[in-house]
């Protein structure tokens, strides 16, 4: 049997990826639900994660390749919560830097707890090695994705 053309197989893994996002984020969305979360807000919290001195509202549009509106609303219900925290800039009254609070840490913390069963179940087949060679595939995926991204900024 032949193998597929590359453009054959790229299709294949588009698809492959579409389906495991879609059922991935619906279950989720499903145990993140008694949490009062969405992968959304999830998402923007992990995002944050990473920068300690916060971020404005146009990095993370940026970053989720969202638009703006979307993220003021999220971050909005976060802020209501006090998983995070607004800071106006003292030049620029438009401008706002989000930070993560303690409790939004905290709350990282439990929403990880709740994905985990639903992560366990969809990733149960592969043993370690295989892990870190689809983590590994999957950065490089990313990586490739998101200079792009800055290239076409």
């Amino acid at each position: 049997m032949a193998l597929p053309q590359r453009p054959q197989q790229q299709g294949a893994i588009v698809r492959e990826l579409a389906i495991v996002h879609q059922l991935m984020t619906t279950r989720l969305n499903r145990a993140l639900r008694p949490l009062g979360l969405t992968m959304t807000h999830t998402s923007l919290l992990l995002h944050l994660t990473g920068h300690p001195d916060g971020c404005t509202i146009g990095e993370i549009a940026d970053a989720m390749e969202v638009n703006q509106p979307a993220v003021s609303k999220t971050v909005k219900t976060l802020a209501d919560r006090g998983a995070v925290s607004v800071h106006l800039d003292p030049a620029d009254a438009r401008r706002r830097t989000i930070r993560l609070t303690a409790d939004g840490g905290a709350l990282i913390g439990q929403a990880m707890q709740a994905m985990d069963p639903e992560a366990t179940l969809g990733l149960a087949d592969l043993d370690d090695e295989r892990l870190v060679t689809l983590i590994d595939l999957l950065r490089t995926v990313r990586i490739r994705l998101d200079g792009a991204r800055h290239q076409a900024g």
